[in-house]
């Protein structure tokens, strides 16, 4: 969980001398900073360190303790900066803008302007915060979402408007690029794919086919330069199949919007759910009819539920190859048996990047179930668990030992926050240095969001125990001990709890990664 002793804080203290005579109420160092430890002491932040730039002006960020800081956040350092307001951290509006939309948000970054009400929780930012603070940079932010409306109607009136047209697809003519005709060429690849697939064709053997007939990909079929290029470049790719498979294009519904950017400062680009896609009907030559394109979809929606039987298998997911690092897959062949073997080496088979490492899944269940069950005989002694279950079975002792713990808790608790007050008003009365005090807060600060998590842990075993153990019946202890010791019907979760994955190298050698210590 995501809480503010998980946020490791740098304090921006900021003076200059417009700042000083322009305001009615005293800006000094000082004040600033008693204001911000309060901030943080009353939120329970972690605090790291504070950067203070005395006499620098606003308007520019050629700050030394502002530079400081921004290397503080490359290294790690600090995730959560802290200001009195906005204006602490700069009067420039459009640096101001690049900071809180792009740079913060790109590091992982919380912003928070304790007197402008502004908190850049999780990257997200609040519409009124650029125009607050950012009026200039609030102008092209307005200008860009006019330009994205116009964009928008545009495609809903069924005009093309991406750079390079769909695989398959021309431009009418080099005037116009709003419309698109059949390229023949490459319409006749498409039509392939998806006769292919409907005949059952995988995705994989169809990216291998048009490879191994040295078919140009879209990128090379239209000249397009994609920065650097890896190995695998100029090589059909499952997911480029896929894209084209499922885009109503085809069938002449023009379909645009399939991705966006982040925000209109960040280039990166994220796919969008297809119900947000912008579809508009009959604007143009189909290359596949209706109904091959349903045949199609249909066919997607049976694999989906196939899919999703096959991850009922106990050890789906926990299986890795040691050579190449890759999830050892599972998969059934034609007996209906499953069969385990590295995805790696399926995927490039006929590039020899792997070996198959193929095991029968039953056979590997029962190795791994059989030697953690070894593990829990070895390293859990049954007679000693059941007498700890019994023990603790004692409910009105049980009931009053928790009272007990949970009003000592929280006696702890207020003795803690006590404590961190105090130090607070030695702070202000200088009694203790500025890194006494950021050290000392900070242990107290730890031990005090330890504390509430006891206390909660506490509260909920009590809240358990008065609303189920009490009517529960009678248990058989052995019979529930034996049961666990010989881990009848497992569960995934229950295997989850155990261990963190299973390693099977060429040899068929198997290596259980336990997520605790075997000797529980």
């Amino acid at each position: 969980m995501v809480d503010n002793n998980t946020y490791k804080v740098g304090l921006y203290i900021r003076l200059s001398r417009e700042d000083e005579d322009n305001n009615g109420e005293s800006e000094s160092i000082t004040n600033q900073r008693n204001y911000l430890l309060e901030y943080v002491k009353n939120n329970h932040f972690i605090l790291i360190d504070e950067y203070v730039d005395d006499g620098f002006t606003g308007t520019n960020f050629e700050r030394p303790a502002f530079k400081r800081m921004i290397k503080d956040i490359e290294l790690g350092k600090i995730n959560c900066v802290i200001t009195k307001d906005m204006s602490r951290l700069g009067r420039d509006y459009i640096g101001i803008g690049t900071y809180m939309e792009k740079y913060f948000p790109e590091h992982n970054i919380r912003y928070i302007a304790v007197n402008d009400n502004i908190d850049l929780k999780d990257g997200k930012i609040d519409n009124m915060a650029p125009i607050r603070a950012v009026f200039n940079d609030y102008y092209a932010k307005d200008i860009s979402d006019k330009v994205k409306s116009t964009i928008t109607n545009k495609k809903r009136n069924g005009q093309f408007l991406g750079g390079v047209p769909p695989y398959g697809y021309k431009f009418e003519s080099d005037d116009n690029h709003y419309k698109l005709v059949i390229d023949e060429e490459t319409s006749i690849v498409v039509k392939r794919m998806f006769n292919m697939f409907v005949g059952g064709k995988s995705l994989k053997y169809i990216a291998d086919t048009l490879t191994s007939e040295n078919i140009p990909i879209p990128s090379i079929h239209k000249n397009l330069n994609r920065g650097l290029k890896s190995t695998a470049y100029g090589v059909w790719q499952t997911r480029t199949i896929d894209e084209i498979l499922k885009n109503p294009t085809y069938i002449g519904n023009l379909t645009q919007g399939r991705r966006k950017k982040i925000n209109y400062k960040i280039k990166k680009v994220v796919r969008v759910p297809k119900e947000q896609w912008i579809v508009c009907e009959n604007t143009h030559e189909p290359i596949i009819d209706k109904e091959t394109f349903e045949q199609v979809q249909n066919i997607y929606e049976k694999n989906k539920s196939l899919k999703r039987s096959k991850n009922h298998l106990l050890l789906s997911g926990f299986i890795y190859c040691k050579e190449c690092g890759h999830r050892i897959g599972i998969s059934q062949s034609s007996n209906k048996k499953f069969y385990c073997s590295c995805n790696y080496y399926k995927k490039y088979s006929k590039l020899g990047l792997c070996t198959p490492h193929s095991i029968p899944y039953n056979v590997l269940e029962d190795i791994i179930l059989k030697e953690i069950r070894k593990e829990c005989k070895k390293s859990v002694k049954g007679d000693k668990f059941k007498d700890i279950i019994k023990s603790n079975d004692k409910k009105e002792k049980a009931k009053v030992n928790l009272i007990q713990l949970i009003k000592q808790k929280k006696q702890d608790i207020e003795n803690t926050k006590n404590a961190i007050d105090d130090l607070y008003i030695e702070k202000l009365k200088k009694n203790i240095s500025s890194e006494r005090y950021t050290s000392v807060y900070n242990k107290l600060n730890s031990e005090f969001n330890v504390l509430n998590e006891d206390l909660k842990a506490l509260e909920t075993d009590y809240s358990y125990l008065l609303g189920n153990v009490k009517n529960s019946p009678s248990i058989n202890y052995t019979k529930a001990v034996n049961e666990y010791l010989a881990l009848k019907n497992p569960t995934r979760e229950l295997l989850a709890n155990l261990i963190d994955k299973i390693v099977i190298d060429e040899d068929k050698n198997i290596q259980i990664y336990y997520k605790i210590k075997k000797a529980w």
